[in-house]
């Protein structure tokens, strides 16, 4: 089979040229050649295509060998040169060759020129074999520096007495050493904490000895320390490299901490959502309890307190004034109690989403003279006067009637409880541009610090507690009217000075047909996002 040979021949005379043409081909080459005599062709040549092979007769008319090979070599093109000349001398080609030609011979010793072809080709491929090895090395080695320059993880090489040989990038920023400061000093001393140190120690003589370690080829996650000694957790895959001379070892690190930090956030939030289940169920049951509660004692209630009206009243005969005393302290304490009842069982109802508001048209004015008449008989004893004031025309609203009282009874209570003898409280009222209703009840009591304004508004919640309190109640009175208000959909407002009195205001919008609905949706809504 005939060997493919492109052949670039610089020759003025073309039998010249034939004759080494034809021994080629005896010898098995299948030559496509060219012919040049000048420089202009020869360079023009080994640009138009790839050569195998250059033949160059020394002397040229208007070109030389020499000359040839000097621009052969300017080219950086890797083509065996061998010079045929029929009248170069033994020094002028000893001066050729170490100017680097391949070889040199004479026209008329022709047969010596498949050999030496033979022999350059074989070395040129040699040559080409060689950089292309050394290319790719060069490249492989150059994609190893950009994956390792450019790796997300710590990768640290150590060799077989645990000093360190490569440091990255990353392992720089994570550990905040400098690459040059750590190279060729113990891994151990740097990144391991003290208590750990004598353990790796340990464990590398081991697996020199024995070639088994109980980390390598496993992923682990162990603690690492920076250079300011402050630890962090970090996931570790050690993996060992063999070599003629000893192992070395290659780690490669990743920093846990933000991760560990991810994982504990989820699951506090896994705790706190189990712990507002529980507590959601636990206001559940206890709701349930206390409406349960409510109806079996208000039922008894209602006896007690109804023969006891009945005693008061004389209707079973007389009493003597021991009698209607004691009887007059249990109709009181009943109707007290029934009212704690009471309040403990609109909350329940509020909290459950059971509570229904029952539209209704009415006067403010009309209503507010009917609550303060309940109230003038406790204020009338310490000298409180109780006054109203319209701060504008319209007075009719559209709210739940029942519940309104209820809301401004317990706010003018409060009011009047707290004030001093002989002051006054002032009831203040009016629609707004949007017809919401905004009422006022202010006083020039006692006040409310401004440390306990967040708690007035909790259950059970007394500003006045302990063995010394003077002032008589359950805590219930104003968390349930901020629940009223917060079910038609106002809002409740108190400023303060301690000392010298406070004003509460509530804003309700009117009542719509779909408020109902529409509290049951919420209610439901935000009992799930508890």
């Amino acid at each position: 089979m005939s060997i493919p040979l492109r052949l670039l021949i610089i020759e003025d005379c073309e039998d010249d040229a034939l004759l080494a043409v034809r021994e080629l081909r005896r010898a098995g080459y299948d030559v496509r050649f060219e012919r040049v005599e000048t420089a202009v062709a020869m360079a023009a040549a080994l640009n138009g295509q790839t050569w195998d092979l250059v033949i160059a007769d020394y002397s040229l008319p208007q070109f030389s060998g020499k000359a040839a090979l000097e621009l052969l070599k300017s080219t950086g093109l890797d083509i065996p040169f061998i010079i045929i000349s029929g009248s170069i001398g033994e020094d002028l080609a000893v001066t050729v060759m170490k100017s680097g030609a391949n070889d040199y011979m004479m026209k008329g010793n022709v047969k010596r020129l498949i050999p030496s072809v033979e022999r350059e080709l074989r070395d040129a491929e040699v040559r080409r074999q060689r950089r292309a090895a050394e290319e790719a090395l060069h490249d492989s080695e150059a994609r190893k520096a950009a994956i390792f320059d450019s790796a997300l993880d710590s990768i640290i090489s150590i060799d077989h007495a645990g000093n360190i040989i490569e440091f990255n990038p990353q392992a720089e920023r994570t550990f905040r050493y400098n690459r040059d400061d750590v190279v060729g000093r113990p891994m151990a001393d740097l990144i391991i904490p003290a208590r750990l140190r004598e353990k790796h120690r340990q464990a590398l003589i081991r697996y020199l000895a024995t070639g088994r370690g109980s980390i390598v080829g496993q992923r682990v996650e162990l603690t690492a320390m920076r250079s300011d000694a402050t630890e962090f957790p970090v996931e570790l895959s050690l993996t060992a490299i063999s070599t003629k001379a000893r192992p070395m070892f290659t780690a490669y690190i990743r920093d846990l901490t933000e991760q560990k930090m991810q994982e504990e956030i989820r699951e506090r939030s896994r705790e706190l959502e189990e712990q507002n289940i529980r507590i959601q169920e636990a206001n559940r049951l206890k709701s349930e309890f206390l409406a349960n509660m409510s109806h079996e004692l208000r039922t008894p209630l209602n006896a007690v307190i109804g023969f006891a009206e009945i005693l008061v009243d004389g209707r079973v005969g007389p009493l003597n004034p021991n009698q209607k005393e004691f009887l007059s302290d249990i109709l009181t304490s009943g109707q007290h109690l029934l009212q704690l009842i009471n309040d403990v069982l609109d909350l329940a109802k509020i909290e459950a989403g059971k509570m229904e508001l029952e539209s209704e048209t009415f006067s403010i004015k009309k209503v507010t003279d009917e609550v303060c008449a309940l109230m003038k008989p406790a204020a009338s004893k310490r000298n409180i006067m109780i006054n109203i004031e319209a701060s504008s025309n319209h007075d009719v609203v559209t709210l739940d009637q029942r519940k309104f009282k209820q809301v401004l009874y317990n706010l003018l209570s409060n009011a009047v409880k707290f004030s001093h003898d002989n002051s006054e409280v002032k009831v203040v009222y009016g629609l707004d541009s949007k017809r919401q209703l905004q009422l006022q009840v202010k006083d020039s009591g006692i006040g409310i610090k401004d440390v306990d304004l967040p708690r007035i508004f909790r259950e059970f919640e007394q500003l006045d507690s302990g063995a010394t309190r003077k002032f008589p109640g359950t805590g219930l009175g104003l968390a349930l009217t901020k629940k009223i208000i917060e079910l038609h959909k106002g809002s409740i407002l108190v400023q303060s000075e301690f000392g010298k009195g406070s004003t509460f205001t509530m804003t309700i919008p009117p009542l719509t047909p779909t408020d109902k609905e529409s509290y049951a949706a919420d209610h439901e809504a935000a009992t799930r996002e508890l």
